[in-house]
């Protein structure tokens, strides 16, 4: 490991790399710096609290910048000065933090909803699974208590209630709360280290057919209202589920027929410029504005209600075996069709990666907007075909009747 005297000049010129490294310092023993791939600097003290055979302790000092060379260096003395007395710094600092919350797993499943899964996009299904499943099952007993038979019983009690693919949610999600514990340093292990479940989730390949595509679209209109603009929505502009039917109205620019959607509520936390077309116009006339959301029953939350509504859109079209979801497929599969570009599509659907990537990445600037327009214009053209056709066969079908 680099060793090099702690200095402020030494340590800006300090360059991050692929992983995290140490620099030790040549004057004081076990008087550190990590520097992480992101270029964080962070100070810390390195001993072993029972002599040579025993396990490295690692104690955090505090990060570069806030804490300068001189006072982390008197700190790293003070720390040294303790396990040289016979104490245990990192063991105290952890027993004290403990002591400070209680370690009952409802209270710090309350912690790690407020403090860790709120930044989550899906922060409402994470503590919906927790509420119902995890909390009533190890609601007083302390985390320190919960072990990997407890983990592999939780999830097997889920699978045997004919849920394989909830069970592998819930232990996805019960292996972020153990390892956020470890790393708040409430835990030293997961329990849920080397547990797995048997089922394995099949990716999604599911494209519409025109004829499937305009059923679903004459079902939503059929249904109207919210859910039946979602619908069309969904279709017209090829985005996700949660971003249209959280569509705000102060994100529409209806004079310019633009939708901007705000970095906090895309996946790639970067905000995104989506083209109306005429088509999505016009399903966005329809809506009424009774509050904040444009999809919404109360005027004050989003529409919630899709299981029910999507019962009555598979009974209304007589399509099976589909989802949402495969509306923003069947758009991508048609843009492409209609001989748009990959990187247009790739545009229009937000992916952060694509088919441009690497350096050029990087130096690709250009948004592309015009061309995103161009696009969708396209596809709301090419699904308007689809409609007026079947429109036009209908009433070749009546006369003939």
């Amino acid at each position: 490991m680099p060793t090099i005297k702690l200095t402020k000049r030494k340590i800006d010129t300090l360059k991050p790399g692929p992983k995290d490294v140490f620099y030790w310092d040549a004057e004081i023993k076990g008087f550190g710096l990590k520097v992480t791939p992101k270029g964080k600097k962070t100070f810390l003290v390195q001993y072993r609290p029972g002599g040579r055979h025993t396990p490295t302790r690692k104690v955090f000092i505090g990060p570069y910048g806030k804490v300068t060379p001189h006072k982390a260096r008197r700190e790293a003395t003070r720390f040294l000065g303790l396990v040289a007395d016979g104490k245990d710094p990192a063991l105290e600092k952890r027993q004290a933090r403990q002591r400070a919350i209680t370690d009952r797993l409802s209270d710090v499943v309350e912690e790690f909803l407020k403090k860790h899964a709120a930044k989550n996009r899906s922060v409402k299904e994470v503590e919906r699974i927790f509420r119902h499943d995890v909390i009533p099952e190890w609601e007083k007993r302390s985390i320190h208590d919960i072990g990997k038979r407890d983990i592999i019983h939780l999830v097997e009690k889920i699978e045997g209630r004919g849920a394989p693919v909830m069970a592998k949610r819930l232990l996805a999600h019960l292996r972020k709360f153990f390892n956020w514990c470890v790393s708040r340093d409430y835990l030293q292990v997961s329990p849920c280290s080397g547990v797995a479940t048997s089922y394995r989730e099949k990716a999604r390949h599911r494209v519409l057919t025109d004829d499937e595509l305009v059923d679903i679209i004459n079902a939503a209109r059929q249904i109207g209202g919210i859910y039946g603009g979602i619908v069309q929505l969904l279709v017209y502009t090829a985005q996700r589920r949660a971003e249209v039917s959280e569509l705000r109205w102060e994100e529409l620019d209806l004079d310019q027929s633009l939708w901007t959607l705000p970095g906090e509520r895309t996946k790639n936390g970067k905000p995104h410029f989506i083209h109306l077309s005429e088509q999505a116009m016009e399903v966005l006339k329809d809506i009424p504005k009774v509050g904040e959301f444009v999809f919404t029953t109360n005027g004050r939350t989003p529409f919630s209600g899709f299981s029910k509504a999507k019962r009555q859109l598979d009974e209304l079209s007589t399509v099976s075996d589909w989802r949402l979801h495969d509306i923003r497929r069947t758009a991508t599969t048609g843009i492409a069709h209609l001989g748009i570009p990959p990187h247009i599509a790739d545009k229009v659907l937000n992916h952060q990666g694509g088919t441009i990537s690497g350096v050029a990445a990087v130096y690709q600037r250009h948004d592309f907007l015009e061309e995103r327009k161009t696009a969708l214009d396209a596809w709301g053209n090419y699904v308007q075909s689809l409609l007026d056709e079947t429109d036009r066969d209908n009433v070749v079908n009546i006369h003939e009747g």
